[in-house]
């Protein structure tokens, strides 16, 4: 959907607490952006795999019933790559590295966070 220009810029004149919703958006979105950024330039791979799935848990993970602390989330492990900045073979050994200390289980397009705490722990470290 595309909204003409003189149509919002009417809205936002006739209505302010819409250019203020706006304004706050675009000002989220532009703070998440530089984060990003910041993730990119600073932190290690790992910090940034870790604190990626666990940013998607939070928006789109489904919650697994059997199991209390258990969140699925359901991306190629290349999808994970691009949105960390890495290599397909990075995130394949770090997931691999994770699976075996028990904090997740890997499937061939999807994560199981079987352990968060565990992540949270490597996304927070400081160098």
């Amino acid at each position: 959907m595309v909204i003409k220009n003189e149509f919002l810029g009417g809205m936002m004149q006739s209505r302010p607490y819409l250019a203020v919703g706006l304004t706050r958006l675009m000002t989220s979105l532009i703070q998440d952006i530089q984060a990003r950024y910041r993730e990119l330039a600073t932190e290690r791979v790992e910090q940034r795999i870790a604190r990626t799935i666990l940013r998607l848990a939070s928006q789109i993970g489904k919650r697994v019933e059997q199991e209390i602390a258990t969140v699925e989330l359901l991306f190629s492990h290349q999808d994970l790559a691009e949105m960390t900045g890495t290599t397909l073979f990075t995130v394949s050994r770090t997931l691999s590295d994770w699976e075996k200390l028990g904090f997740i289980e890997a499937g061939r397009e999807r994560i199981r966070i079987k352990n968060p705490h565990e992540l949270v722990k490597i996304a927070e470290q400081a160098d």
